[in-house]
């Protein structure tokens, strides 16, 4: 489902992508990236505050997401609450920085 609505929200199909990842939050609601793209995708269709909570439940899930962080102070900032933007970037490029490039569990394990 997550892969679908990626399709449909590269295409601008955001109506057909926002049905995807609420499918795929549905059978996993702890898919962060689903939930950072139906975030993004209430952006889009203009439900400010619904592409908020997503995104603050995503952030209750992983604070250390910098996308997430990110996306919603975009979000904030198109309502018009520029401080709380302002901290959301700041969390954004603090995890950031923070985090290793790769995640450690992607790296492979070699034995001697």
């Amino acid at each position: 489902m997550y892969t679908r609505g990626l399709l449909h929200e590269y295409k601008l199909e955001y109506t057909e992508a926002k049905q995807c990842y609420q499918n795929a939050v549905s059978i996993n609601p702890s898919h962060i990236k689903s939930l950072q793209h139906l975030g993004l995708v209430y952006h889009y269709l203009g439900s400010q505050r619904l592409a908020e909570k997503t995104l603050r439940d995503a952030a209750k899930i992983d604070p250390n997401s910098h996308q997430t962080w990110y996306n919603l102070g975009m979000v904030l900032e198109s309502l018009g609450e520029v401080e709380a933007a302002s901290d959301c970037m700041a969390t954004a490029l603090e995890v950031e920085t923070t985090n290793p490039i790769l995640p450690i569990l992607s790296i492979p394990v070699t034995f001697e």
